[in-house]
């Protein structure tokens, strides 16, 4: 058992059928691999991978400040106290490599110059992606021995730094395949159905794959910029990014299989997570869950004023709630909050399908049935068909930026465009909330005009407006501040990796106020900020690979590797 167990964690790649429901169906057997060809695992690949940013959001959403604990529920143990174990958060590590495994059966089995070369091309991108997902949770992973099978059960952890520069040339690589042109009768072109991500080998769809590769580039230099051992890395780095705008993700990456409300194993994650299951029940992770203080505040007017988001992120944003404490009925603006680790008093319970159900864009809030199959909704959840967001629109433009600022000098050719590119993150977000499970926008007003509008509610903030950001110091924290705001329970791990990297959002290091820190009541991290530095590797890889994995990592006091 020890030994098929590594098998099925280090390589060996657990294969289905080729339609588009099938590959939804990602819960295999790994006593029992069959054979496939790339073109059916490619796909299921992909889902798989989109399927581990619901692990990476959930880390994030908890240690990040944008969920906290809701009455009538216990057990929170290391969620509060920071004090993590192998066994917390770890889906982020064996959830990456699910991803990792099929997308090296995709590398392993196709060529750079070959028929399936766009195959190839696209399996090394997302390949890169899920990596520096995971070297920004962990650092040293295993990279060059992974994914052997039999051919090697313990895999060496290779440093970050190596992992980081590896990726970038597999990311140039890609692209170099990507534009080299089809041959007649030779290359085998990739459809729509195997590729949920961008629809294909078509050349309009491999530009959208080339901009992915350009973001995750650019992110992967911004992240590096100030360390030390990757200095030479970050040299070179930057001689091979893209000057010009159009050359990055502008619209929201977003894997859509086809998932449904037909079935349970249909739903989109997320979906399944915080909302309701097939039969209308609300989910016990969407109930034991509340908004913080801390996040809401950037909504309802304590620390910024954005009733267009917080309607389409929160249920009852803004509108009256009661609740009894000490026998006393009090009322205030919604959505019920909870500062994480908070339970002295009776704190409010949250509501079914969870307060990121807002359903915004209908008349009345939809019953539990219906919810499920909702199309016409926005915000975070927006029905069990919603896709599932591998980078935000928003983020690419804040990355784009930070590079353009004359301290960061990582694209010094776009300084001229920062505040257009600062504004177009804000735009992005508002869009993406006001998109239905279908992907469409559907507010009557423009994004850029609610984007103005948020502009002039928040007209003295150095936050929201770029020309009042005088320095760089000041602008870098208007856009990592954005930034922390746009992937508000989406892909909530950006925020806290940019809290740790830049010290921003601002907090007030050591309070226990609810709206000037998100740290954890109950933390029990020696820091000024009360914030862990980082997860644990899992159980898992002590158990099956002990003589690689690294030994005395604290959450504590070992800072990940691009840490402030």
């Amino acid at each position: 058992m020890r030994k098929l167990f590594k098998i099925f964690i280090l390589g060996t790649i657990i294969l289905s059928g080729s339609s588009c429901k099938k590959f939804l169906d990602v819960n295999t057997n790994p006593n029992n691999p069959t054979s496939s060809t790339p073109n059916i695992v490619l796909p299921q690949a992909i889902v798989t991978s989109a399927a581990a940013m619901n692990t990476y959001d959930n880390f994030g959403a908890w240690t990040g400040g944008y969920k906290a604990n809701a009455g009538g529920y216990g057990g929170w143990g290391t969620v509060w106290t920071y004090n993590f174990t192998t066994g917390d958060y770890a889906g982020v590590f064996t959830d990456t490599f699910a991803g990792i495994n099929q997308l090296n059966f995709v590398i392993n089995n196709t060529t750079p110059d070959g028929p399936l070369k766009y195959y190839n091309a696209m399996a090394r991108i997302m390949k890169s992606f899920m990596y520096t997902k995971l070297v920004d949770q962990y650092g040293d992973v295993p990279y060059s021995d992974a994914g052997k099978g039999l051919n090697n059960l313990s895999p060496k952890y290779d440093k970050y730094t190596d992992v980081y520069a590896t990726c970038f040339t597999e990311l140039n690589n890609a692209i170099a395949i990507m534009n080299t042109a089809p041959v007649t009768n030779v290359t085998t072109a990739v459809t729509a159905a195997q590729d949920p991500l961008f629809g294909g080998s078509a050349t309009a769809n491999l530009a959208k794959w080339k901009q992915f590769a350009n973001t995750i580039k650019l992110k992967m230099v911004i992240r590096a910029k100030n360390v030390a051992a990757l200095s030479s890395f970050v040299t070179s780095a930057i001689a091979s990014l893209p000057t010009a705008t159009g050359d990055y993700v502008n619209d929201d990456v977003i894997v859509q299989p086809g998932y449904s409300s037909a079935t349970a194993s249909q739903f989109n994650p997320k979906w399944s997570t915080y909302a309701w299951d097939i039969n209308g029940t609300a989910i016990g992770s969407g109930l034991s869950n509340l908004p913080t203080p801390w996040i809401v505040s950037f909504y309802n007017g304590t620390k910024l004023s954005d009733n267009v988001r917080g309607n389409a992120i929160y249920a009852s944003f803004g509108t009256n709630i009661s609740q009894t404490i000490n026998g006393n009925t009090v009322t205030f603006q919604g959505p019920a909050t909870n500062q994480l680790g908070y339970d002295t008093e009776p704190v409010k319970r949250s509501q079914n399908g969870s307060y990121w159900y807002s359903g915004v864009g209908r008349s009345s809030r939809p019953t539990q049935t219906t919810a499920n199959a909702a199309t016409d909704v926005g915000g975070v959840l927006k029905g069990a068909s919603m896709g599932t967001v591998l980078m935000l629109a928003s983020e690419s433009y804040f990355l784009q930026a930070e590079a353009s600022l004359a301290s960061v000098n990582i694209l010094p050719a776009l300084n001229a465009t920062g505040q257009t590119l600062f504004e177009n993150g804000i735009t992005a977000s508002f869009n993406y909330l006001y998109k239905n499970a279908a992907n469409v926008y559907f507010n009557s007003t423009p994004a850029a005009t609610l984007k103005d509008n948020y502009k002039t509610a928040n007209a003295t903030s150095t936050l929201v407006n770029w020309p009042l950001a005088l320095s760089d110091a000041s602008k870098l924290e208007a856009i990592i501040t954005q930034k922390y705001i746009a992937v508000n329970m989406i892909n909530s791990e950006e925020g806290f990796n940019e809290y740790r990297r830049t010290g921003y959002p601002t907090i007030s290091a050591g309070s226990t106020s609810a709206t000037a820190t998100f740290a954890s009541l109950k933390s029990g991290a020696p820091a000024l900020d009360k914030l862990p530095t980082r997860i644990l590797y899992p159980a898992v890889e002590f158990q099956v690979n002990s003589e690689n994995v690294p030994k005395g990592v604290s959450p504590y006091t070992t800072k990940i590797w691009y840490a402030k």
